[in-house]
């Protein structure tokens, strides 16, 4: 009973490999069948992109320049100039005053009016110093007249003393008269000549050719010596005290030329010269003094009035100047955004000398007369980048 049986068990070891091969065909189909789907899907996919090896060309930009941002480069005259400020004054000058005392019996001439060399102004007391003059004209022609007596008188006792005729006492009586006259006649002369020298002075005239700038006192005035009466200058040219910056001293020399402008005359230019230079400077300043020679013939110019103007301490013409500004730097080497042909061109220039003042440079080489450049160094300017100016 307990003994196993082998039909069986061969039956139970044989049922495995039966089960086995009934799944086995339909699973290795399924597997096939999903293969081939995929090799197709595969097939029917769109390759993957290529990478690009080529870069996408540049756009270079154009830049649009406003008018006032180039310039034209043109052969000029360059002038370093110093700024100064002052006051116009006459060439000449004269307060009139009185030399004698006496009342005013005419004063002739009024402020503004114009008068020649010569001309009466004022005439003061004449009459009285005339009266003076003729009295001392008369005690001396009889002070000459006992004068010739007393020589007379002289001849006669010198030749009467000769012969033992009179006596010395008497020769020497005659002589002292003839002293006594003559003394007295030489201080009547003197006492002449003054008073005709007061008469001169009494009749004012115009020592130079000018204008009235002032009068002081009206006919019938009482004067005395030293008083000023009138005030008479010539303005046919004006003489100009202006001030410059100490630093600036050292170039300024006579000769130099200046322009100046005139407060309350605008529109108007006036050219001068450097006359002279004060050796100091002005007391607690840092500014030294210039006296200007200005012609005013035409008589435009008043004394007292205030200029401004600029003194011509350097001159250079045919010169190819350039915009500071417009000057870049590299390392040492300088250079400027010129336009040729429609298109940004960087060009290195040599500079020279430069003037502050004016905000130039002199270009020595490296650009011609009729070159357009960038006025100023402007952002995004390349070279060879197409440009246009605005209204061209």
């Amino acid at each position: 009973m307990n003994q196993s049986d082998p039909v069986a068990e061969t039956a139970v070891v044989n049922t495995a490999p039966r089960r086995r091969a009934k799944w086995f065909w339909p699973v290795a189909l399924l597997v096939v069948a999903t293969g081939g789907a995929s090799v197709l899907l595969v097939n029917h996919l769109p390759p993957p992109p290529v990478a690009a090896t080529v870069s996408a060309p540049q756009v270079v930009r154009t830049m649009r320049l406003h008018p006032m941002e180039v310039v034209t480069i043109t052969p000029q005259r360059i002038e370093d100039l110093v700024k100064v400020t002052g006051t116009i004054h006459p060439v000449q000058e004269a307060a009139i005053a009185a030399q004698v005392s006496g009342l005013a019996e005419t004063v002739a001439v009024r402020p503004g009016d114009s008068v020649a060399a010569g001309q009466l102004l004022v005439e003061v007391g004449t009459t009285d110093l005339q009266l003076q003059l003729d009295q001392q004209r008369s005690t001396m022609a009889s002070n000459e007249v006992q004068l010739r007596a007393a020589q007379a008188t002289l001849d006669r006792t010198r030749l009467l003393a000769d012969k033992g005729l009179a006596a010395q006492t008497t020769l020497d009586s005659a002589q002292a008269e003839v002293d006594r006259l003559s003394a007295a006649i030489a201080t009547q002369q003197s006492q002449v000549a003054q008073a005709e020298t007061n008469l001169r002075r009494a009749r004012v005239t115009a020592p130079f050719a000018g204008t009235v700038a002032s009068r002081s006192i009206e006919p019938g005035q009482i004067v005395n010596p030293g008083t000023t009466m009138l005030s008479l200058v010539e303005l046919s040219s004006v003489r100009v005290e202006v001030v410059a910056a100490l630093k600036d001293s050292a170039r300024i020399v006579a000769g130099q030329s200046v322009r100046l402008s005139v407060q309350g005359m605008a529109g108007q230019q006036f050219t001068g010269t450097v006359d002279r230079v004060s050796p100091i400077a002005e007391a607690g300043t840092r500014s030294i003094k210039v006296y200007l020679d200005l012609d005013n013939a035409e008589g435009k110019l008043r004394g007292g009035m205030f200029v401004t103007g600029e003194i011509v301490v350097q001159q250079d013409d045919d010169v190819l100047a350039l915009p500071v500004e417009a000057v870049q730097q590299r390392g040492d080497a300088s250079y400027v955004m010129a336009i040729v042909d429609g298109v940004l061109t960087e060009q290195t220039i040599q500079t020279g000398t430069k003037w502050a003042a004016a905000e130039l440079v002199e270009a020595r080489s490296g650009i011609s007369a009729g070159a357009t450049i960038v006025r100023t160094a402007l952002s995004g300017l390349t070279d060879g980048a197409p440009v246009i100016i605005e209204g061209n």
